[in-house]
C-alpha cells in the first residue's frame, strides 16, 4: 500500500489533470459517436469537444441529444 501512496504523492497535478481530461473527452467523443444525431452533427460536436475541451464537454452533455425516458414500472 505504500507503494502506491507514494506514487500518488508523486503524480504532478497537471499530468493527473491531463489524464482526467483526456478520460472525459474520450467519453464524450464515444457518446457522440454513439448518439442517433446526423453524421454532419457528429462531426461538428466531435470539432467542437476536441477544440474547446472543457466546455465541449460541457455543452455536449448539456444541449446534446437525451435518450427517450423509459416510464417507470407501475407498482400494484
Amino acid at each position: 500500500m505504500s507503494a502506491v501512496l507514494d506514487f500518488a504523492a508523486g503524480v504532478d497535478m497537471r499530468w493527473a489533470l491531463f489524464a482526467f481530461l483526456t478520460v472525459l473527452n474520450a467519453w464524450a467523443i464515444g457518446e457522440v459517436w454513439l448518439s442517433r444525431d446526423r453524421l454532419r452533427d457528429k462531426w461538428l460536436w466531435t470539432g467542437v469537444v476536441l477544440v474547446c475541451p472543457v466546455i465541449g464537454c460541457c455543452f455536449w452533455f448539456a444541449l446534446g441529444p437525451k435518450a427517450p425516458r423509459k416510464k417507470a414500472p407501475e407498482l400494484g
